[in-house]
């Protein structure tokens, strides 16, 4: 009898196990399908010329494949400068925000002060506030200080996005790093910033890596920011210049989809680059409580 429920309940447990693991992979390819698709369509699109890719039914793959599209875009120069601006706004922008980041997370993970965590809170909060919301104040400031429509307005603006992040991101960092190793080096004679310098950044390279590729991704990705402060031709981003696609009558999919390629590839590769750092800086300190 004991004999025949133990079989029962293995057979049960067997069943429950090979349900619950078909759930996991099923709501896995889910995930990867909603995730994967859209970028494949896009990438298809992009071969496409463009009477085909507003056929119906549509075509998932190209049936006169073309590279019209990415010739386009590349050597059309407007498109050209645009992207040089999104390059110059962005590796500004991860520089002095990875900087300021550094910095105040040192500070926050070290040193002992008044309303310490309040102030954390208070940094943590202004990124949990819209974008949509600054866009007025930060209108009428660039316009005051005559920096509307250049690359620096641009790269000011954008570390409200990051800073605050990066600062929480680099302060769990900078705790998991033990203070002995900082405190012999102040022991020998080494000052405060020789010691970030000399021992806590290059203990703290994953962390850097996560914060300079989240900075990236943030300045190379926004659009709302870019499209009310930097919208002349002249200091216009490769997102905003990309918006010229869209009229209200019609819009080409070719170039545009083609340009959103194009845009996907810098962080691709930035992250791909950095995938192992990345990997070890958020299993190290960026969840760490």
């Amino acid at each position: 009898m004991i004999g025949a429920m133990q079989k029962a309940t293995i057979r049960n447990n067997r069943v429950w196990f090979f349900a619950e693991r078909t759930f996991i992979y099923a709501l896995i390819a889910i995930v990867l399908f909603l995730t994967i698709a859209p970028l494949v369509w896009v990438f298809s699109t992009s071969f496409k010329q463009n009477e085909e890719s507003i056929s119906f039914p549509p075509k998932f793959l190209p049936e006169n494949a073309t590279l019209d599209n990415y010739k386009f875009v590349l050597t059309d120069p407007g498109l050209l400068h645009s992207l040089m601006n999104s390059f110059i706004v962005s590796i500004g922008s991860t520089v002095l925000s990875v900087t300021v980041s550094a910095l105040g997370g040192y500070a926050f993970a070290r040193f002992e002060f008044k309303a310490k965590n309040l102030i954390m809170s208070v940094i943590l909060g202004l990124f949990m506030i819209p974008v949509v919301i600054n866009i007025i104040p930060l209108y009428t400031m660039l316009s005051a200080a005559g920096m509307l429509n250049s690359s620096l307005a641009l790269i000011l603006t954008f570390q409200i996005l990051i800073i605050p992040l990066n600062i929480l991101l680099l302060k769990n960092y900078f705790e998991t790093i033990p203070k002995d190793l900082e405190e012999s080096a102040l022991i020998d004679g080494c000052s405060r910033l020789g010691v970030l310098r000399r021992i806590t950044m290059p203990l703290s390279m994953p962390g850097f890596a996560i914060a300079a590729v989240l900075a990236f991704r943030f300045s190379w990705n926004e659009f709302i920011l870019p499209i009310v402060l930097a919208n002349k031709p002249d200091s216009m981003v490769f997102q905003v210049a990309l918006y010229q696609f869209i009229s209200l009558y019609r819009i080409e999919w070719g170039y545009l989809t083609a340009g959103i390629t194009l845009a996907i590839i810098p962080v691709l590769i930035l992250m791909l680059a950095f995938q192992k750092q990345m990997i070890r800086g958020l299993t190290l300190g960026a969840i760490r409580e």
